[in-house]
C-alpha cells in the first residue's frame, strides 16, 4: 500500500484551522478607524474601563457626602445636553498660552489669548474643527466688549495660530470663520524650550494623573 506523503495545505493542518480568523482579528485591530484610533484597540478598552471605575467611585463618594441631593439640581452628561469634550488640562494650556502670547505678538505687547482658546474648545463638536459665524458673539464670550471686541478676537486668533495651536481658513463670513484645533500636547512639546519649567512640570504632573502623559513623551 502506498503512503501519501504530500503535505496538506495550511488550512488542513491540525492546529491551524483558525488561522484565517486570527489573521482577520489582527487586521481589524491594526486597521485605523476614520478618527485615527485603531478599531477595538485594547488600550482604548482599558481606558474606558478605568473611566467607568473612576465614575463609579466618584458617584459613591458624592452620594455619601450629600445623601439627600436632588439629582435634578445637578448638571451631568447623563441627564443634560450642551456639553463639549475638552482636555482636562485645558486650564494649564490657557496659562501657557497667556505666558507665550507676548512673544507671539508682532507688536511685542501682551495679548493673552487663553480665553479665546477656551471659547474655541467650548464651541467644538468633534473632528477638531469649529466654525465661527458670529465673531462678535464669540468675542463677547471671551470677555471682549466695545468697539474693538472683534479686532481683539482676531488678534488673539493670530496669536494662537503663530504659536501653533490653531489654523484658520476664510469663509463667507470672514477670514477667520473656519478654525482647526491642533493637538495641544504636541504643540506644547514643540514650544517646550519657550515654556517655563514650572508650567511644563505642572502640566506633566496633571497629565500623569489623568493618564495622558504619553502625549508629552512619557514612556
Amino acid at each position: 500500500m502506498t503512503t501519501d506523503t504530500t503535505t496538506p495545505p495550511a488550512s488542513k493542518i491540525t492546529g491551524f484551522e483558525d488561522l484565517g480568523d486570527l489573521t482577520n482579528l489582527f487586521n481589524t485591530l491594526k486597521t485605523p478607524s476614520k478618527t485615527g484610533t485603531p478599531v477595538n484597540s485594547p488600550n482604548k478598552k482599558q481606558a474606558e474601563t478605568r473611566r467607568n471605575k473612576a465614575k463609579d467611585k466618584n458617584l459613591k463618594l458624592r452620594n455619601q457626602l450629600w445623601l439627600e441631593i436632588d439629582a435634578n439640581k445637578l448638571w451631568t452628561t447623563e441627564t443634560k445636553v450642551g456639553y463639549s469634550n475638552i482636555p482636562r488640562t485645558l486650564p494649564m494650556f490657557m496659562n501657557i498660552i497667556d505666558d507665550l502670547s507676548k512673544s507671539a505678538n508682532d507688536k511685542g505687547k501682551s495679548v493673552p489669548a487663553g480665553k479665546t482658546y477656551l471659547v474655541l474648545w467650548s464651541r467644538l463638536f468633534d473632528h477638531a474643527f469649529v466654525t465661527i459665524t458670529n465673531e462678535a458673539a464669540a468675542a463677547f464670550e471671551a470677555g471682549y466688549s466695545g468697539e474693538r471686541s472683534v479686532t481683539t478676537w482676531r488678534q488673539h486668533l493670530k496669536v494662537l495660530k503663530t504659536l501653533g495651536f490653531i489654523d484658520y481658513k476664510p469663509g463667507q463670513n470672514g477670514d477667520y470663520e473656519h478654525i482647526l484645533i491642533f493637538n495641544p500636547y504636541q504643540v506644547v512639546m514643540q514650544l517646550k524650550d519657550k515654556i517655563q519649567d514650572r508650567s511644563f512640570n505642572a502640566l506633566f504632573q496633571r497629565a500623569l494623573e489623568i493618564g495622558a502623559d504619553s502625549e508629552l513623551g512619557s514612556t
